[in-house]
């Protein structure tokens, strides 16, 4: 099979079989590969929010450091093949046909059922074996207990990022049952583990998870650092990090300093990013404790030139100001919106927006349809989940009059621009789903 062909195979997998959490099948996939996992070191990151984030700012401070890094992450923004990555770089059809070619042999012959992120993830660790890569950075889809990432036998360092409610259809009503799932990838054979900053609730769920996993009567424990059954635990400390923002001539300025990194220029925007960089300072630190070499310059180069599209992404051109934020739950809407106030003051806002099924988008639709100018509502690619136009602008209606169902994301772009006035900001936000075609379409009326 070509690559095309593949790809067609693939997304039929998908479209077929959907999303089935649990381990089952992905083991019989790596079991049919010789478990291509082993040997090699892993970060595994879990959470609701920042895994992105966080991923990225530790793919380039190794890469930077001449280590060899292959990260696995979702979904894909730009281009189908960023979901796996060789030092920030995707790599070559060629090598995405071979393997995944064989893998669908695979599937195939054994009649195995396992679903295309499955295959995804197991043709990711073909591809770092392949490429003979240091380190590998796993981001769970979705969750972490049952999540296919999940079916790893060892990791080296486990990242818990910032947890709210998400995908509550298959994790759970209650913030518990979530952070329990996504807790989930801390086993009994982890030897480190990084916590970003949570609220005190997650934290405490947190700590009982710790409690029931390692032996109380060798349970011990400080401020920053736990130990058990050579279980070492840093909790990220955001009241430790000084973080300073500005805007000058409509350039965005963040500085960060934290424990032994001082004014370290972080060009992701937004105050959360905050609690994402320390997260990656202390995963630097207990990599560094580990035997990796990252210096200094490398984690100051990855965290000011760090371009990651659909995450409040900033586009101007001489007529209209964009911005782009995958942010679909309410916590990352939260967060959107405080950053917004931050940097886009008294600024009107027109929303170009589309939400799933399983996100709370009811809650985000009462709180934050009312802020806008005006509002283009729009369908996601996948629709099976998704919240039809037409139906999120009849929702939207009863929180203000003036909004429009697009037919097209094209249509949608358009429309919003008919509200806009010079200093109006077009927001568009919802689903990482559809920023790759709202992006094509804006650079290309760009150009």
């Amino acid at each position: 099979m070509n690559y095309s062909e593949c790809r067609e195979w693939l997304e039929n997998r998908r479209k077929t079989l959907g999303s089935v959490p649990g381990l089952k099948e992905v083991n019989k996939l790596l079991d049919a590969f010789g478990r291509p996992d082993k040997g090699l070191p892993i970060v595994h990151i879990a959470g609701t929010n920042g895994k992105g984030s966080i991923g990225y700012l530790l793919e380039h401070s190794l890469a930077n450091s001449g280590i060899k890094v292959g990260r696995f992450l979702s979904p894909a923004v730009v281009d189908e093949r960023e979901i796996i990555l060789v030092n920030g770089k995707m790599v070559p059809k060629t090598i995405w046909e071979k393997n995944l070619s064989l893998i669908i042999d695979t599937v195939e012959k054994n009649k195995l059922k396992a679903t295309a992120f499955e295959i995804e993830f197991v043709l990711s660790l073909l591809i770092f074996k392949e490429k003979n890569c240091n380190i590998v950075i796993l981001e769970c889809g979705m969750g972490g207990k049952l999540d296919a990432t999940n079916a790893i036998e060892n990791s080296l360092v486990d990242i818990i990022a910032s947890i709210s409610v998400d995908h509550v259809a298959f994790l759970g009503d209650t913030l518990k049952d979530i952070s329990l799932h996504k807790f989930g990838i801390i086993k009994e054979s982890t030897k480190n583990v990084v916590l970003a900053p949570q609220s005190g609730e997650v934290e405490e769920y947190f700590d009982e998870y710790i409690e029931k996993l390692c032996k109380p009567d060798k349970k011990k424990s400080s401020k920053q650092t736990n130990s058990s059954n050579n279980l070492n635990i840093i909790k990220s400390d955001r009241k430790s990090a000084k973080f300073k923002t500005s805007v000058k001539s409509g350039n965005i300025s963040q500085i960060l300093s934290y424990k032994n990194y001082v004014n370290l220029n972080l060009s992701l925007i937004g105050k959360h990013q905050c609690d994402n960089a320390i997260c990656v300072l202390d995963a630097i630190e207990v990599l560094k404790s580990e035997g990796f070499k990252i210096t200094y310059n490398a984690v100051k180069k990855a965290f000011e030139n760090a371009v990651w599209p659909g995450r409040f992404e900033i586009i101007k051109n001489k007529d209209y100001t964009f911005i782009l934020d995958g942010a679909h739950n309410m916590d990352s809407v939260d967060r959107l919106f405080e950053n917004i106030n931050l940097y886009f003051t008294n600024r009107n806002l027109i929303y170009i927006i589309g939400m799933y099924k399983d996100k709370a988008f009811e809650n985000v639709i009462e709180k934050y349809a009312p802020k806008a100018k005006a509002i283009v509502t729009v369908t996601p690619k996948d629709k099976s989940r998704a919240v039809e136009a037409f139906e999120l602008g009849k929702l939207v209606k009863d929180y203000n009059e003036v909004v429009t169902a697009a037919d097209s994301y094209f249509e949608a772009l358009e429309i919003a621009k008919l509200f806009a006035e010079k200093k109006d900001v077009i927001l568009i936000f919802g689903s990482l789903s559809f920023m790759s075609d709202f992006r094509e379409i804006i650079f290309a009326k760009t150009k």
